[in-house]
């Protein structure tokens, strides 16, 4: 694991941001430097970077020691956290009585255990005016077929931000949660490989980076939950609230979907100009 350093050798904020390597975690980093943060950049390898005001930091989140140590060591030099970012996140979609105990283990880890675990060793080294985002996923409104632990996990991540935003309000700690639908990314790309579900494209996927906009947005004026796209965000919470509904409503989602997946996938196809 990569040592952080000491406090005193930041002039600027610290934001911790999990899944640093990965798309959005990646354009997150570039922008919270640009913002005038210095960003711990935590990921399973800790990649090295000659980017300015980034330490990389090797921290697998599916080995729960190494989050206690990583967090230890913060603690240990004196680092205070002004952020938090958890954008790290896994999914394979596998119908129940399929799925193999890893993938279980690796989903709800690092979707839902990680982001528990570092968030409560973490809490000591936020001031008041710290905050904590959680890059969520519209799937912790909408049951996904096909990936029934990665829609588990999810659920449970937004009601423990929920939770969490209470237990910190007095202590002046904002607690906000993104929900994006698809986010074109390799691991979305994976996902179709491995029959997820075309939910994902009711809507067309965003960009890596429009969902770090809205973090760093999120980083100025904290709101509790940030739905993109907005509508889709309305429309899973009222099937939310109406199970009914949501299953007669399904197979008109579903064929838009799988529309908007034949479009994502052709667009894929075309060589670059």
């Amino acid at each position: 694991m990569s040592s952080v350093g000491s406090s005193h050798s930041y002039s600027r904020p610290v934001a911790l941001v999990t899944g640093a390597a990965g798309g959005i975690g990646g354009m997150l980093v570039s922008r919270l430097v640009a913002e005038g943060y210095h960003v711990l950049a935590f990921s399973r390898k800790g990649e090295p970077t000659a980017q300015p005001f980034v330490t990389p930091v090797a921290c697998d989140l599916t080995q729960p020691e190494q989050i206690e140590a990583a967090v230890a060591d913060l603690a240990n030099q004196n680092v205070a956290l002004q952020a938090v970012v958890h954008c790290a996140g896994v999914i394979t979609p596998q119908r129940m009585g399929t799925t193999d105990t890893a993938c279980v283990s690796a989903q709800l880890m690092v979707n839902l255990e990680a982001p528990i675990l570092l968030t409560m060793r973490a809490l000591p080294l936020l001031p008041p005016g710290g905050h904590i985002v959680f890059i969520n996923s519209m799937a912790a409104l909408v049951p996904l077929e096909g990936s029934s632990i990665y829609t588990a996990s999810k659920f449970g991540l937004r009601g423990f931000a929920l939770s969490l935003a209470q237990d910190v309000q007095k202590s002046g700690i904002h607690v906000s949660s993104v929900f994006p639908g698809a986010v074109d990314t390799p691991m979305l790309r994976r996902e179709i490989d491995n029959g997820g579900s075309p939910l994902n494209f009711v809507t067309a996927p965003a960009t890596a980076d429009e969902i770090a906009a809205i973090v760093q947005q999120l980083l100025r004026r904290p709101r509790a939950e940030v739905f993109c796209p907005s509508s889709d965000g309305i429309l899973a919470q009222l099937m939310l609230m109406m199970p009914r509904v949501w299953r007669l409503i399904l197979p008109v989602l579903l064929k838009k979907g799988r529309k908007g997946q034949k479009k994502y996938l052709a667009a894929q196809q075309k060589p670059p100009v």
